[in-house]
């Protein structure tokens, strides 16, 4: 238990990496906690390619959650175009969320969306608003072609500017070691 415990503790100081080996074309991914005192987060100990991260009481000025994926790209190098065409869908994909989430009580609100780069890699970025029983809240998320690794870093508040900040905290603190293919 005791051994479980250092593991879960040093995982969470560290933050949580892709399981990819550094093989040729394979790239490494970590996303680090930018600051454990403010941040408390965990990930998934079995895989490593998930993490949550929540802002801890009183350290952010309204209630913040930042999770975290990794998995593997179709394409070290994604076709501008086929990016496009990708974050077009997400109008559509919206107002379809929006119908199974009235069932709820909820509704969704695309603020924005399209194609950007983040830090040199290409991404495509979302914006909404959530509104149900509780109010609104918003959803900021990046999702980045690092490579031979897709991440996704979506952060959560009642907050929109706070929702979008600690989306970039995040990237920012991000760690990317890639092994290139052999040029033949």
């Amino acid at each position: 238990m005791a051994l479980a415990a250092g593991l879960a503790a040093s995982l969470l100081l560290l933050g949580f990496q892709s399981a990819n080996a550094q093989a040729p074309g394979t790239t490494s991914v970590t996303i680090r906690n930018p600051d454990p005192a403010k941040w408390a987060g965990s990930s998934n100990i079995f895989g490593r390619s998930t993490g949550e991260f929540v802002c801890r009481p009183l350290a952010c000025s309204d209630a913040a959650k930042v999770t975290a994926t990794i998995s593997s790209s179709p394409t070290r190098s994604p076709d501008p175009q086929a990016l496009a065409k990708l974050a077009s869908q997400i109008p559509e994909s919206v107002e379809r969320a929006n119908q199974a989430a009235a069932a709820k009580g909820r509704k969704l609100d695309r603020l924005s969306s399209g194609t950007t780069t983040l830090r040199g890699y290409p991404a495509i970025v979302q914006e909404l608003r959530v509104i149900g029983e509780k109010g609104p809240a918003y959803l900021s998320k990046a999702t980045m072609f690092v490579k031979s690794a897709v991440v996704s870093i979506s952060s959560f508040s009642p907050s929109h500017e706070l929702a979008r900040r600690n989306r970039d905290l995040f990237i920012k603190a991000m760690e990317v070691t890639d092994t290139p293919l052999p040029r033949s």
